[in-house]
């Protein structure tokens, strides 16, 4: 049940934004939009997987089921999701991968201790400065919305949660 009376029992992101911020709204679908779907050297399905594991590591298990869901809707492989809660180099996933899932998670756990060393090894994994900077974006919203959706207690609602993720075009028309 959310943490806010005015919003009803499944309640979602887009609930909470048009009771509360419309204009606020319009402006993060632009952002998201610009962030999300862009596709580069970083796929959008690898972009909506660094979205659902910053979520993990957050525990927003409201945003995780979304765009876990989005990611693996993309191609991503489903079994990766739970290897990864506890160990990036266990996990089977493209090598270049890890050190750029890494840099997120310090960034996500730990920021103030980033150091140049980190960027090096994303930089040695071959991404470019681009890409690079477009994980930082998708780590930084999704820091963001965490904190969006547990401080207004938002819980997953399994019944819209596949619709949901085939839905998710952060406004596009």
């Amino acid at each position: 049940m959310p943490f806010f009376p005015s919003l009803p029992e499944n309640a979602g992101v887009r609930k909470l934004w048009e009771i509360f911020n419309p204009e606020a709204h319009k402006g993060l679908q632009t952002f998201s939009r610009a962030s999300m779907r862009r596709e580069g050297m970083l796929s959008v399905a690898e972009k909506e997987l660094i979205a659902a594991y910053v979520s993990q590591l957050n525990d927003s298990e409201y945003c995780f089921a979304g765009h876990s869901r989005v990611a693996i809707n993309l191609g991503t492989d489903p079994t990766i999701f739970e290897p990864l809660s506890k160990s990036i180099d266990g996990t089977p996933i493209r090598e270049e991968l890890k050190p750029l899932l890494n840099y997120v998670k310090i960034l996500t756990l730990t920021p103030s201790e980033i150091t140049k060393k980190d960027a090096d090894a994303v930089f040695d994994a071959g991404w470019d400065e681009q890409s690079f900077h477009e994980a930082i974006i998708v780590c930084a919203r999704f820091a963001m919305m965490n904190r969006i959706t547990l401080g207004h207690g938002l819980i997953v609602d399994e019944e819209r949660r596949e619709n949901d993720a085939l839905n998710m075009n952060y406004g596009a028309s």
